[in-house]
Formats: C-alpha cells, structure tokens, sequence
C-alpha cells in the first residue's frame, strides 16, 4: 500500500511567520490535502498543468510542538491514505533573535543610467542561522530576496536606473526562519548621464566597518580614497573584472576587489623564492654520477686483480 511522504519544509519556526511545504508527486490525477495540526487544513489540491510539486504556504498562530500530515487519494485510493506526522516546532520570537542589521557593503554609488551595478550587503544572525538579502533601490519596490548565504556573508543583486537622479539605497537581511532586520543605514546613489564627468564613476566598499571608495577614471583605472582622511592610492587592474587595493600605502596590495560579484577578500601576494646556489644545484645528480663512476671503477680493478681482465704491456728492445 503507497504511504504518501511528508512534505518538504522546515521543522522549527516562530509564531506567525509564514512557512512553505511542499508534496512531489508525478500522478497528474492524484489529490493532497494538508493538515496543519492546528485545528485547520487545506482543501483538496491537485498538481496545475506542467507542475510536478504542489506548494502550500502556513503560519501558526501560538507557540507548540504541531504534527502535520498530508492525505492523498486517487481513483484507485478513493478514501485516502495520510502519510506519517512531520513534527513542528513553533516558538515565540525576542528582539534578540532577528539579524542585527546589515552594511551595504560594495557598490556603485556614482554611475550612468542604463548600466547594471552590483550591489552587496553583509549581516549577522544572534543565532548564526542562514540570512538572505534584499535591496531597496529608492524606486519605490524592494527586490526579490537573495539565495540564503551562511551568517556573517555578503550575497548581492544588480540594478540599472532608467533615469539620472538622486537614489537613496539601502537594504535588509532575513534569517531562514522569516525574521527579517531592520534596514540598512541609507546611502546616496547618484546616476548621471554619459556625458557627464566623462563618465566618472565611484564604488563604496566597507572595509572593517570603514567606508572607502574607489573612484574610476577609466574602466580599468582609479583610485583607493579614504574620506575620512583623504588619503589616496592607486587600484591597479588584475585582468578580468578583478582589482588589487593598497589599502595603507605601504606599496602593498592588500585586497582583492571584484566589483561585478560585490566581494572583497585580503590579498596575499605570492612568494617568489629567492635562487641560492647551492640549494638549487643539482648535488644529488652529481653525486649518483660519481658514486656510478667509482663503482665501474672498483669493479674493473677487482676483474683485473683476478685475472678476468689482463693489461697489455709493450716489448721494447734497448740496443747496446
């Protein structure tokens, strides 16, 4: 007899969070039905045309541990068949358990309309659960939600504004249990159109919770520049979209910058090993050659002290 399988979905949740489930089935004239364990359950629901999962979504509305079932039925299983309980957790939520509230942590703050920028954010959950991102570009309508990334990493989505104009941008973080942060603090954004500043543009970057930016004078040539100080350095170009950061003027380069998937990472530059004679001579070759030689050396004098080996002496007559 086919017991049907739990749905897929999370086991733990706060109260009133929406949390989604879902039935796989490849029987286009089978029937589901969910029980939520809370003195409520769906309808029966059949697959749409060109689907092969049926997706419900369900909050609790107190805190308790919840069993939920789905039944399924057929024209060869009239009256139904429940599958095994899927135990739920649900618990009430603190202040302390949402994500602390992001940094926009990469992105283009000066640029031209009509292009795609990258934009990054950066949070931390109490509980290092799985956060998610999303971004308000100033246009009235936040984004889709980022994949989930671990707790304490950027995730990042792109943009173009259609029109010049000042934006203000920010962005939020949620955990994988629905509890979303506060917004970011907001940053200014400037698009401008070609023509102006001969295309200047200018990329913010959070550095240990420092913000610097890169001003570009050409695609592949800019500066590192600290407001703060005003102090300034040259970026220098790696190849691809990827640029090298002295970020204290030691004529070092300490970060690795790649604006196009919002991520900064330390440098380590690599060690050229210095050439030393004699380490880099080749003395066990030399050595196995005149252990080689030494050998065919003994072994001839030893033939020869045997008689396998004899030496040809030359007469020479003296006349008197």
């Amino acid at each position: 007899m086919f017991i049907p399988s739990t749905p897929t979905g999370t086991t733990f949740g706060f109260v009133g969070i929406d949390y989604q489930y879902v039935i796989v089935t490849m029987n286009p004239d089978s029937s589901w039905m969910f029980d939520w364990g809370d003195g409520t359950n769906t309808s029966w629901l059949t697959l749409e045309a060109n689907k092969t999962s049926i997706v419900q979504t369900h909050q609790w509305s107190a805190p308790g541990s919840y069993q939920l079932h789905v039944k399924f039925k057929s024209e060869t299983v009239s009256y139904g068949i429940w599958s095994d309980a899927m135990i739920i957790e649900i618990n009430t939520y603190s202040s302390e358990d949402f994500p602390n509230r992001p940094v926009l942590y990469t992105g283009k703050i000066q640029g031209i309309v009509g292009n795609a920028y990258t934009y990054s954010a950066l949070a931390t959950d109490p509980h290092e659960y799985l956060v998610c991102y999303r971004f308000d570009f100033g246009n009235g309508n936040p984004s889709e939600w980022t994949a989930y990334v671990p707790s304490g990493s950027s995730a990042y989505l792109s943009f173009a504004w259609e029109k010049p104009g000042v934006y203000v941008l920010c962005a939020q973080a949620k955990n994988q249990y629905g509890l979303e942060s506060m917004w970011s603090d907001p940053v200014q954004v400037i698009m401008k159109n070609t023509s102006e500043d001969n295309g200047v543009s200018i990329d913010l970057l959070v550095i240990d919770a420092v913000h610097y930016q890169i001003i570009y004078t050409s695609k592949y040539n800019g500066s590192f520049y600290d407001p703060s100080s005003g102090a300034s350095n040259d970026i220098k170009w790696k190849g691809g979209n990827v640029f090298l950061i002295d970020g204290d003027s030691d004529g070092r380069w300490e970060y690795l910058y790649a604006p196009s998937i919002g991520q900064i990472q330390p440098y380590i530059e690599p060690i050229v090993p210095q050439k030393n004679f004699f380490s880099d001579f080749p003395w066990f070759i030399i050595l196995l050659i005149i252990s080689i030689v030494l050998g065919i050396i003994s072994v001839i004098l030893v033939l020869i002290k045997k008689g396998y080996i004899y030496l040809y002496e030359e007469e020479v007559s003296v006349k008197k």
